[in-house]
């Protein structure tokens, strides 16, 4: 998906924070709308500050905000949303690549690797607006319901029953 919203930016240019406000084009969203399997992607932007971290890294802190518009997964109809989230990530190419990962809830993510010359704050921006999208999106008072198959409870009893049948009848 990153080279559907790609906006690099060169590391070692970042010698001061750089603040920048991005925005993807139509054929941009239409992309990204396809890819990740919604209906459309009405508006998808992106304030981001870039600023150096530890020497030769780089820390990425920013808000992506979009309008979207995905199927309920109840009745297929269109559902208008909106996706709002923050990011804080941190690259720096001393990174060492670990087997384990340990997920803290409570405490910042570790330090990602920095590969080559840049960083791509469009693919960032991109997996924190899929990460805010609705998993099950509903139209207004529309609810999931199970409508039980009567035939079938009818003609099967309960486990529990047959066993209080077997217990109550005589030897």
């Amino acid at each position: 998906m990153s080279a559907r919203f790609h906006r690099p930016v060169g590391v070692r240019r970042v010698t001061t924070p750089d603040e920048m406000t991005i925005e993807a084009s139509a054929e941009e969203r239409a992309a990204l709308a396809e890819a990740l399997d919604i209906v459309s992607i009405e508006s998808l932007t992106a304030d981001v500050t870039v600023r150096p971290w530890r020497g030769e890294g780089v820390r990425v802190i920013g808000t992506v905000r979009g309008d979207v518009t995905q199927a309920c997964v109840v009745t297929l109809e269109p559902v208008a949303g909106h996706v709002e989230e923050t990011f804080d990530r941190r690259f720096h190419p001393d990174v060492a690549e670990s087997e384990e990962v340990v997920v803290d809830p409570d405490e910042p993510d570790p330090p990602e690797r920095l590969e080559g010359q840049e960083v791509d704050v469009g693919a960032i921006a991109v997996e924190h607006f899929a990460l805010g999208l609705d998993p099950y999106p509903r139209a207004p008072g529309v609810e999931f319901e199970l409508e039980p198959d009567d035939e079938e409870d009818a003609e099967e009893p309960s486990p529990f029953a047959v066993l209080a049948q077997l217990k109550n009848k005589p030897t």
